[in-house]
């Protein structure tokens, strides 16, 4: 992970390749990422087991500095009131 900007929220993903709810929701924090910087950590499951058993029934898992803020279907809609995105 690259070193995080000072005031740039950090947001860490849960993953894992063919994972089409994951697609979506990258595409999602896609566009967030049009409105809003942030630090992205993307993190593959399938590299440790212990993540793995605690996210691969809920992926994909979305983190905004260290809380939860989406998981499973995730909408774009969700994300942009996660991070404060008015009228977007």
């Amino acid at each position: 992970m690259e070193e995080q900007i000072e005031d740039r929220p950090l947001v860490t993903f849960y993953t894992k390749a063919g994972c089409h709810l994951c697609d979506m929701a990258r595409d999602a924090l896609d566009e967030i990422a049009s409105h809003l910087e942030y630090d992205l950590d993307e993190i593959d499951i399938r590299r440790d087991m212990d993540l793995f058993e605690r996210y691969r029934y809920r992926i994909p898992v979305v983190m905004l500095n260290e809380t939860i803020i989406a998981e499973g279907r995730i909408e774009y809609s969700d994300l942009a009131e996660a991070f404060a995105l008015e009228d977007v």
